[in-house]
Protein backbone atom coordinates (compact mmCIF):
# COMPACT_ATOMS: atom_id res chain seq x y z
CA UNK A 1 0.00 0.00 0.00
CA UNK A 2 1.47 3.35 -1.09
CA UNK A 3 0.00 5.94 1.28
CA UNK A 4 1.04 8.74 -1.08
CA UNK A 5 -1.51 7.62 -3.67
CA UNK A 6 -3.80 5.05 -2.07
CA UNK A 7 -6.35 5.56 0.68
CA UNK A 8 -6.19 2.84 3.34
CA UNK A 9 -9.26 0.95 4.45
CA UNK A 10 -8.62 1.65 8.14
CA UNK A 11 -8.24 5.01 9.87
CA UNK A 12 -4.59 5.97 10.32
CA UNK A 13 -3.07 7.22 13.59
CA UNK A 14 -2.76 10.99 13.94
CA UNK A 15 1.02 10.76 14.38
CA UNK A 16 1.67 8.80 11.18
CA UNK A 17 3.91 10.67 8.73
CA UNK A 18 3.95 9.87 5.02
CA UNK A 19 7.45 10.41 3.58
CA UNK A 20 7.58 11.63 -0.01
CA UNK A 21 10.10 9.48 -1.89
CA UNK A 22 11.11 10.14 -5.51
CA UNK A 23 10.88 6.57 -6.82
CA UNK A 24 8.06 4.04 -6.73
CA UNK A 25 8.47 2.12 -3.52
CA UNK A 26 8.12 -1.24 -5.25
CA UNK A 27 9.76 -0.83 -8.69
CA UNK A 28 12.48 -3.28 -9.73
CA UNK A 29 15.70 -2.59 -11.57
CA UNK A 30 15.91 -6.05 -13.10
CA UNK A 31 12.21 -6.90 -13.51
CA UNK A 32 10.07 -3.98 -14.69
CA UNK A 33 6.90 -5.93 -13.88
CA UNK A 34 8.22 -7.26 -10.59
CA UNK A 35 7.64 -6.08 -7.05
CA UNK A 36 10.78 -4.87 -5.28
CA UNK A 37 11.25 -2.67 -2.26
CA UNK A 38 12.76 0.82 -2.40
CA UNK A 39 13.52 0.71 1.30
CA UNK A 40 16.77 2.68 1.45
CA UNK A 41 15.31 5.94 0.13
CA UNK A 42 12.41 5.62 2.56
CA UNK A 43 14.81 5.13 5.49
CA UNK A 44 17.26 7.96 4.82
CA UNK A 45 14.49 10.44 4.05
CA UNK A 46 12.70 9.40 7.26
CA UNK A 47 15.74 10.16 9.42
CA UNK A 48 16.09 13.57 7.75
CA UNK A 49 12.43 14.25 8.57
CA UNK A 50 12.92 13.24 12.21
CA UNK A 51 15.88 15.59 12.59
CA UNK A 52 14.47 18.47 10.57
CA UNK A 53 11.20 18.51 12.52
CA UNK A 54 12.88 18.60 15.93
CA UNK A 55 12.05 15.05 16.98
CA UNK A 56 15.75 14.25 17.38
CA UNK A 57 15.80 16.68 20.33
CA UNK A 58 12.86 15.02 22.09
CA UNK A 59 14.59 11.76 23.06
CA UNK A 60 18.03 10.38 23.79
CA UNK A 61 17.75 7.04 21.99
CA UNK A 62 16.02 6.10 18.76
CA UNK A 63 14.96 2.85 17.14
CA UNK A 64 14.04 1.95 13.59
CA UNK A 65 11.86 -1.09 14.11
CA UNK A 66 10.09 -3.29 11.59
CA UNK A 67 6.31 -3.52 11.71
CA UNK A 68 6.53 -7.20 12.61
CA UNK A 69 8.90 -6.70 15.56
CA UNK A 70 7.81 -6.67 19.22
CA UNK A 71 9.80 -4.21 21.35
CA UNK A 72 10.60 -4.36 25.08
CA UNK A 73 11.41 -0.63 25.58
CA UNK A 74 12.29 -0.89 29.26
CA UNK A 75 14.82 -3.65 28.53
CA UNK A 76 16.43 -1.49 25.87
CA UNK A 77 16.71 1.43 28.30
CA UNK A 78 18.08 -0.87 30.98
CA UNK A 79 20.69 -2.12 28.52
CA UNK A 80 22.10 1.33 27.70
CA UNK A 81 22.03 2.36 31.38
CA UNK A 82 23.95 -0.78 32.36
CA UNK A 83 26.46 -0.02 29.60
CA UNK A 84 26.97 3.47 30.99
CA UNK A 85 26.46 4.93 27.53
CA UNK A 86 25.61 8.56 26.86
CA UNK A 87 23.27 9.61 24.07
CA UNK A 88 25.75 12.37 23.30
CA UNK A 89 28.21 9.70 22.22
CA UNK A 90 28.02 7.76 18.99
CA UNK A 91 26.27 4.40 19.33
CA UNK A 92 24.73 2.17 16.64
CA UNK A 93 23.61 -1.20 17.94
CA UNK A 94 21.29 -4.20 17.69
CA UNK A 95 21.61 -7.72 16.29
CA UNK A 96 24.84 -7.78 14.33
CA UNK A 97 25.09 -9.58 10.99
CA UNK A 98 28.50 -10.34 9.54
CA UNK A 99 27.76 -12.54 6.54
CA UNK A 100 28.83 -9.83 4.09
CA UNK A 101 32.01 -8.73 5.85
CA UNK A 102 34.14 -10.21 3.08
CA UNK A 103 33.17 -7.18 1.01
CA UNK A 104 31.41 -4.79 3.41
CA UNK A 105 31.04 -3.69 7.03
CA UNK A 106 29.21 -5.62 9.77
CA UNK A 107 25.66 -4.34 9.95
CA UNK A 108 22.71 -4.23 12.32
CA UNK A 109 19.72 -6.35 11.26
CA UNK A 110 16.75 -4.20 10.29
CA UNK A 111 14.38 -5.92 12.71
CA UNK A 112 15.37 -3.36 15.38
CA UNK A 113 18.16 -0.82 14.81
CA UNK A 114 19.15 1.50 17.67
CA UNK A 115 20.90 4.88 17.52
CA UNK A 116 22.05 7.40 20.08
CA UNK A 117 20.86 10.94 19.52
CA UNK A 118 24.36 11.99 18.47
CA UNK A 119 24.53 9.28 15.84
CA UNK A 120 21.05 9.97 14.50
CA UNK A 121 21.78 13.68 14.09
CA UNK A 122 25.12 13.00 12.42
CA UNK A 123 23.55 10.41 10.13
CA UNK A 124 20.83 12.87 9.09
CA UNK A 125 23.53 15.34 8.07
CA UNK A 126 25.16 12.66 5.93
CA UNK A 127 21.86 11.81 4.31
CA UNK A 128 21.04 15.47 3.53
CA UNK A 129 23.80 15.40 0.95
CA UNK A 130 21.81 12.75 -0.91
CA UNK A 131 19.02 15.26 -1.57
CA UNK A 132 21.30 17.13 -3.97
CA UNK A 133 22.41 14.03 -5.83
CA UNK A 134 19.28 11.87 -5.99
CA UNK A 135 18.20 11.03 -9.49
CA UNK A 136 14.60 11.98 -10.11
CA UNK A 137 12.37 9.17 -11.28
CA UNK A 138 11.31 9.51 -14.91
CA UNK A 139 9.91 6.07 -15.51
CA UNK A 140 13.33 4.46 -15.93
CA UNK A 141 14.57 2.19 -13.16
CA UNK A 142 18.36 2.12 -13.04
CA UNK A 143 20.24 -0.89 -11.79
CA UNK A 144 22.17 -0.35 -8.57
CA UNK A 145 25.92 -0.72 -8.60
CA UNK A 146 27.26 -4.13 -7.66
CA UNK A 147 29.46 -2.41 -5.07
CA UNK A 148 27.36 -0.88 -2.31
CA UNK A 149 28.35 2.67 -1.38
CA UNK A 150 27.13 5.40 0.95
CA UNK A 151 24.78 7.07 -1.52
CA UNK A 152 21.19 7.26 -2.61
CA UNK A 153 20.29 4.29 -4.78
CA UNK A 154 17.41 2.00 -5.61
CA UNK A 155 17.83 -0.88 -3.17
CA UNK A 156 16.36 -2.69 -0.19
CA UNK A 157 19.79 -2.98 1.47
CA UNK A 158 19.20 -0.22 3.98
CA UNK A 159 20.99 -2.15 6.75
CA UNK A 160 24.18 -2.49 4.76
CA UNK A 161 24.30 1.09 3.47
CA UNK A 162 23.58 2.50 6.93
CA UNK A 163 26.58 0.63 8.34
CA UNK A 164 28.79 1.80 5.46
CA UNK A 165 27.76 5.45 5.88
CA UNK A 166 28.31 5.45 9.63
CA UNK A 167 31.72 3.80 9.37
CA UNK A 168 32.90 5.87 6.41
CA UNK A 169 31.85 9.31 7.67
CA UNK A 170 31.79 8.93 11.46
CA UNK A 171 34.00 5.95 12.24
CA UNK A 172 31.01 4.37 14.02
CA UNK A 173 30.82 0.58 13.91
CA UNK A 174 27.88 -1.75 14.44
CA UNK A 175 27.78 -3.02 18.04
CA UNK A 176 26.20 -6.38 18.92
CA UNK A 177 23.55 -6.38 21.66
CA UNK A 178 24.38 -9.37 23.86
CA UNK A 179 23.85 -10.08 27.54
CA UNK A 180 26.71 -10.62 29.97
CA UNK A 181 27.04 -14.26 28.90
CA UNK A 182 27.12 -13.37 25.21
CA UNK A 183 23.57 -14.37 24.29
CA UNK A 184 21.40 -12.46 21.83
CA UNK A 185 18.89 -9.89 23.07
CA UNK A 186 17.47 -8.82 19.70
CA UNK A 187 15.93 -11.89 18.09
CA UNK A 188 15.66 -11.72 14.29
CA UNK A 189 13.24 -14.62 13.87
CA UNK A 190 10.12 -15.88 15.59
CA UNK A 191 11.23 -16.62 19.11
CA UNK A 192 9.81 -20.15 19.28
CA UNK A 193 11.93 -21.09 16.26
CA UNK A 194 15.14 -19.25 17.14
CA UNK A 195 15.24 -20.96 20.53
CA UNK A 196 16.03 -24.16 18.63
CA UNK A 197 18.71 -22.76 16.33
CA UNK A 198 22.08 -24.34 16.97
CA UNK A 199 25.32 -23.31 15.30
CA UNK A 200 26.95 -26.71 15.54
CA UNK A 201 23.95 -28.52 14.16
CA UNK A 202 22.98 -26.00 11.48
CA UNK A 203 26.37 -25.03 10.13
CA UNK A 204 27.54 -21.62 8.96
CA UNK A 205 24.54 -20.25 7.08
CA UNK A 206 24.11 -16.45 6.76
CA UNK A 207 22.82 -16.04 10.33
CA UNK A 208 25.99 -17.50 11.85
CA UNK A 209 28.54 -16.65 9.15
CA UNK A 210 31.62 -14.77 10.47
CA UNK A 211 30.15 -14.20 13.93
CA UNK A 212 32.79 -14.85 16.61
CA UNK A 213 32.41 -18.04 18.61
CA UNK A 214 34.00 -16.65 21.79
CA UNK A 215 32.89 -13.79 23.99
CA UNK A 216 35.20 -10.79 23.33
CA UNK A 217 35.70 -10.13 27.06
CA UNK A 218 35.21 -13.41 28.91
CA UNK A 219 36.44 -15.74 26.18
CA UNK A 220 33.40 -17.95 26.80
CA UNK A 221 32.45 -20.32 23.97
CA UNK A 222 29.07 -20.45 22.25
CA UNK A 223 28.12 -16.77 22.11
CA UNK A 224 25.46 -15.29 19.80
CA UNK A 225 23.02 -18.05 20.73
CA UNK A 226 19.41 -17.53 21.77
CA UNK A 227 18.47 -16.02 24.05
CA UNK A 228 19.16 -13.57 26.86
CA UNK A 229 16.69 -13.27 29.74
CA UNK A 230 16.01 -9.55 29.25
CA UNK A 231 15.20 -9.50 25.53
CA UNK A 232 14.91 -6.22 23.67
CA UNK A 233 13.00 -7.31 20.56
CA UNK A 234 11.40 -10.34 18.90
CA UNK A 235 10.93 -10.31 15.13
CA UNK A 236 8.81 -12.05 12.51
CA UNK A 237 5.18 -11.62 13.63
CA UNK A 238 3.39 -10.31 10.55
CA UNK A 239 0.04 -11.26 12.03
CA UNK A 240 -0.49 -8.48 14.59
CA UNK A 241 -2.53 -10.76 16.85
CA UNK A 242 0.76 -12.29 17.96
CA UNK A 243 1.66 -8.91 19.49
CA UNK A 244 -1.32 -9.19 21.82
CA UNK A 245 -0.28 -12.74 22.63
CA UNK A 246 3.23 -11.53 23.54
CA UNK A 247 1.83 -8.62 25.54
CA UNK A 248 -0.27 -11.02 27.57
CA UNK A 249 2.75 -13.26 28.19
CA UNK A 250 4.99 -10.55 29.62
CA UNK A 251 2.87 -7.68 30.81
CA UNK A 252 -0.80 -8.36 31.46
CA UNK A 253 -3.59 -10.68 30.46
CA UNK A 254 -5.70 -7.56 29.93
CA UNK A 255 -4.28 -6.45 26.60
CA UNK A 256 -5.40 -3.46 24.54
CA UNK A 257 -7.02 -5.44 21.73
CA UNK A 258 -10.78 -5.34 21.32
CA UNK A 259 -10.89 -8.87 19.93
CA UNK A 260 -9.70 -12.11 21.43
CA UNK A 261 -8.59 -14.25 18.47
CA UNK A 262 -5.02 -14.17 19.80
CA UNK A 263 -6.17 -16.27 22.76
CA UNK A 264 -6.49 -19.23 20.43
CA UNK A 265 -2.93 -18.90 19.15
CA UNK A 266 -0.43 -21.54 20.26
CA UNK A 267 3.35 -21.39 20.33
CA UNK A 268 5.30 -23.86 18.27
CA UNK A 269 7.68 -25.84 20.48
CA UNK A 270 5.51 -24.89 23.50
CA UNK A 271 7.63 -26.63 26.16
CA UNK A 272 10.87 -24.89 25.16
CA UNK A 273 9.14 -21.58 24.50
CA UNK A 274 7.21 -21.42 27.78
CA UNK A 275 10.30 -22.45 29.75
CA UNK A 276 12.18 -19.52 28.23
CA UNK A 277 9.24 -17.16 28.84
CA UNK A 278 9.24 -18.18 32.51
CA UNK A 279 12.90 -17.18 32.74
CA UNK A 280 12.17 -13.85 31.06
CA UNK A 281 9.26 -13.07 33.38
CA UNK A 282 11.38 -13.83 36.46
CA UNK A 283 14.27 -11.73 35.15
CA UNK A 284 12.03 -8.78 34.32
CA UNK A 285 10.40 -8.94 37.74
CA UNK A 286 13.77 -9.13 39.48
CA UNK A 287 15.43 -6.38 37.44
CA UNK A 288 15.46 -2.97 39.01
CA UNK A 289 12.66 -0.72 37.82
CA UNK A 290 13.84 1.99 35.51
CA UNK A 291 12.14 5.29 34.82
Amino acid sequence: LDLRTQRPVHELPDDLVVIDIQRPWNACADEPDGNCRNIWEKIWRSWIWVDSHGDSDLAEWFVKIDADSFLFPENMKRYVVDKGWSSNEHHYFGHILMHKTDTAEPMIAGAAVFFSRATLKAAANIFRKFENTVESYNGEIKRQSSRVKCKDTLTDQEELITSICLKQHLGVEAYPVLDETGQELVIVGEIEDVLLWNRTGQGEWWYWKNKPKKHPITGKDDVHHCCGELPIAFHGYQDSQWFFKLESEFYSEEVSDEGDSWKKYQWRNPTVTEKYFDRVRRAMKKAASIG
